[in-house]
């Protein structure tokens, strides 16, 4: 219990020992049983370890639900209270030693269950007694009115939601120092379902056993866990909805966390002063009982706060002394300018107000927008403290950091003034606590040694060929500590928004050419399926002799970094390109590095770049390029997912030709050509004749890959470029370009030639056959809409559906006819 404050440890007390007393006072009335009662109970008992051995868990919560909550109201009414204690003391164990093996956990769940039903059940019998006139207890199987359950069965239900969620919050809450209401919203409220479930199925329950004995139980049990069984397909739905949505918020995460390295590594004087920030920032939130939401808002915005002053001189930045008028309006846009940057990021959380308003004041003389007091939003009140402590103790290059006690001093003069004075009395009582966890992430040192600040000195006779060396490298890094920081920011800001495989390929290959030099740089894209992977995206030279080149895993140095998932570098370029032919004046390539793209266990490809001029790619650059890659892989990978699923959503699944959805998305297209050019189309609906009796004669399996031999037919019939999409059971739909009207009889001829001579062999001795139908509507004459046109093109499928049944009736009158006609001529041939 070491992570018990004293408030936990004292609560956690009195629930063990008031649940130990109910559970004590229990087990001595269950054991005053009699035999039927006692095998009744060890009935519910073993139901009761059956369904709590499978919890469904609420997504985005702590909180689970099971059965037992139905056997332990149905044990209330049918066994009184103390066994319906006992086994919700069972349930509460069995369901909860999945998610937790220590045992204060387990004794404290099962020491407020106790408690809980114990307070729960007495509520009813004083309900029924109350309202019904019932002083029966337990009722024990006794029949009774349903109607005379309801009131004592929802108070007791409610009575044990409202007890059993607060007092399993209020546990937690004291742990964590967060409000017991906001616990209990956050991770309760979706457990008043199993309650009311767990009611309404131990008041049928109840009722089957006082109408037709206590083995109904046995009977309701499947029914049970039919409706449980619904519950967890349906949470495990949402669970997947609330793993995308985190899988989101991660990937903004990573932009904010590879946007905060960038800028951190920047500015060397304030190494780790960001990290410091968010921690300061994050437990400020926890202590004033902030949301969810406005935590994660702090802790971003700890890490961006300044991201503003990219666009503030280094000279302004670093200069030491007081600022002139000029410099000091130089410097305040770094609020609004952060604030700008990050609103095209679209942080789900309200990260831009705290960026803009953390100089706010809180006696209105602060900057940007001179907000007072409570106009200032709290979290951006929060951060203005907590910065200003942190970045007193940084030690600056024209000034020592200030010790911890003079940096609170400074707060303290402050508050009233400069900051709000309950968040500086706060922060103030509970730095003890903060700088332990900065301590213990070994972020504790603020800037540069004395040795740094120590002044340099250089030999005269090498002072000019010294300055023009450090001039020409200070430049080298300041330009690309900017274009880093730009490039990084672009990147994790178009990936964020970018769910287009190709969008996200031409953004890696374009980024990467500002952080990283090279001549050549390939994309590479994984086949699973096929086992090897392709070269997506060239750019650079030679790109005709890579553009669409196959590697597999373990072929050559990107082979190599696919087969093992880990950067390659400082080996010769020459290793990669065994059988690639270059042009003769091509250039040798003297440097490279591959680096895999891989999301978890899912192998996305590899980012291969080469150079002619560079000797080797350097540490640096490989940290750069790994930054970038962990960036585009997260986005690589929501994008081949995107595609997926906009796949599956354009395409039907049996004959993998468009489905409905994507022909009204072509037909647009052809409407808009057609406006456009003056040419028209037709729309040509095509419906199968006898496709019924092929599914119930032998079978929809039979009628599936009937519908798919159908589609390849009717695919071989049309033009590359015309559109042929399944429209619904047996019907399709083509839209065809520029026919004549002879031109539509004769494609019409040939279709339903081609599927009348089409069999589909079922077995040696049979054959499954179908007909078809076509009709044609003119964009134009019969219709501007698709809707139009297709009533238009059903109408003449239908004439010819018709037509084609006359025929079939008229050839099977001559067959018949024929037939007598032969009879006939026999029956004479016999009598002469």
């Amino acid at each position: 219990m070491s992570d018990y404050n004293r408030g936990a440890k004292f609560y956690w007390s009195a629930v063990v020992v008031l649940g130990a007393c109910v559970t004590v006072w229990a087990l001595a009335h269950v054991l005053s049983f009699n035999v039927a009662q006692l095998g009744q109970f060890l009935a519910l008992l073993s139901l009761v370890v059956v369904t709590g051995s499978y919890p469904i868990r609420i997504p985005t919560t702590t909180a689970t639900m099971t059965a037992g909550e139905a056997f332990t109201f149905l044990c209330v009414l049918l066994l009184g209270v103390p066994a319906a204690v006992l086994l919700g003391i069972v349930e509460t164990l069995v369901s909860t030693r999945r998610a937790t093996k220590r045992a204060p956990s387990l004794l404290c769940g099962a020491a407020i269950m106790a408690a809980t039903v114990f307070i729960s059940g007495q509520a009813f019998y004083l309900a029924l007694a109350r309202y019904e006139g019932i002083n029966r207890i337990p009722l024990g199987g006794a029949h009774i009115e349903f109607e005379q359950l309801i009131v004592p069965l929802a108070l007791m239900t409610l009575i044990q939601y409202l007890c059993n969620g607060l007092a399993v919050a209020a546990m937690y809450a004291l742990k964590a120092r967060r409000s017991v209401l906001q616990f209990w919203r956050d991770n309760h409220i979706w457990t008043s379902l199993a309650f009311i479930i767990g009611a309404c199925l131990a008041a049928a329950v109840y009722m089957g056993i006082a109408q037709f004995g206590f083995l109904f139980i046995f009977l309701s049990a499947p029914v049970i866990a039919a409706i449980y069984a619904t519950h967890k397909i349906y949470f495990e739905r949402m669970a997947e909805k609330a793993r995308e949505a985190s899988e989101l918020s991660r990937l903004h995460l990573a932009t904010v966390e590879a946007l905060a390295t960038a800028i951190d590594a920047k500015d060397q004087t304030t190494h780790c002063h960001v990290r410091r920030v968010q921690i300061y920032a994050a437990g400020m939130a926890q202590e004033f009982g902030l949301s969810d939401g406005e935590i994660e808002a702090l802790k971003a915005g700890a890490l961006l706060h300044d991201v503003g002053k990219l666009a503030v001189p280094d000279h302004i930045l670093n200069k030491p002394g007081r600022l002139t008028t000029a410099e000091f309006e130089k410097m305040k846009i770094h609020t609004t300018v952060g604030a700008e940057i990050l609103e095209r990021v679209e942080f789900p959380y309200p990260v831009v107000p705290i960026v803009r308003h953390h100089h706010e004041r809180w006696d209105g003389m602060g900057y940007p927008d001179a907000l007072r007091g409570e106009q200032i939003p709290m979290t951006a009140r929060i951060l203005a403290v907590v910065d200003c402590f942190d970045s007193a103790r940084e030690d600056r290059p024209y000034r020592r950091g200030m010790t911890r006690d003079e940096a609170t001093a400074l707060l303290l003069r402050g508050s009233g003034t400069h900051f709000d004075p309950k968040i500086v009395d706060c922060f103030v009582k509970n730095i003890d606590r903060f700088e332990r966890e900065v301590i213990a992430l070994n972020l504790d040192k603020h800037g540069v040694t004395e040795k740094e600040l120590e002044p340099r000195s250089l030999i005269d006779d090498d002072i000019h060929q010294s300055r023009e060396r450090a001039s020409a490298l200070a430049y080298d890094q300041i330009k690309n500590a900017h274009r880093e920081v730009y490039a990084l920011y672009e990147i994790a800001r178009t990936f964020g928004a970018s769910l287009n495989i190709e969008d996200t390929v031409s953004i890696l290959v374009n980024k990467v050419g500002h952080i990283v030099p090279f001549d050549t740089c390939v994309v590479y894209l994984h086949d699973e399926i096929k086992g090897y992977a392709t070269a997506a995206h060239v750019a650079g030279k030679n790109v005709d002799a890579l553009k669409g080149r196959c590697i597999a895993p373990g072929e050559g140095v990107t082979g190599f970094a696919l087969a093992n998932r880990r950067p390659i570098n400082r080996l010769h370029p020459s290793l990669d390109f065994d059988g690639v032919e270059f042009s003769s004046n091509s250039k040798s390539y003297h440097a490279m590095a591959a680096l895999p793209l891989f999301k978890d266990d899912l192998l996305l490809g590899a980012l291969s770049v080469y150079s002619m001029e560079l000797k080797e790619y350097t540490d640096d650059h490989m940290r750069l390029l790994e930054t970038v890659t962990r960036l585009a892989s997260d986005a690589l990978a929501n994008a081949m997912q995107h595609a997926e699923a906009e796949s599956n959503a354009l395409t039907d699944a049996l004959t993998s030709l468009p489905n409905a959805r994507s022909m009204y998305l072509r037909f647009e297209q052809e409407a808009s050509r057609a406006r456009r050019t003056g040419h028209t189309f037709q729309v040509i609906m095509l419906d199968l004749d006898g496709f019924k009796q092929v599914n119930d004669t032998f079978g929809h399996k039979v009628g599936d890959k009937m519908l798919r031999e159908i589609a390849r037919i009717l695919h071989t019939q049309l033009r590359e470029y015309d559109f042929l999409a399944r429209y619904a059971g047996d019907e399709f739909v083509a839209i065809v370009q520029d026919l004549l009207a002879d031109q539509v009889e004769e494609l019409r001829e040939r279709i339903e030639s081609a599927i009348g001579q089409f069999s589909l062999r079922v077995r040696s001795d049979k054959h499954a056959r179908v007909g078809i139908s076509v009709g044609a509507a003119t964009y134009g004459i019969d219709g501007e809409t698709l809707d139009q046109l297709l009533i238009a093109a059903d109408q003449a499928m239908y004439r010819s559906k018709s037509l084609h049944k006359q025929q079939r009736q008229a050839a099977e009158a001559s067959d018949s006819e024929t037939i007598i006609e032969l009879n006939d001529k026999l029956a004479s041939s016999a009598i002469n």
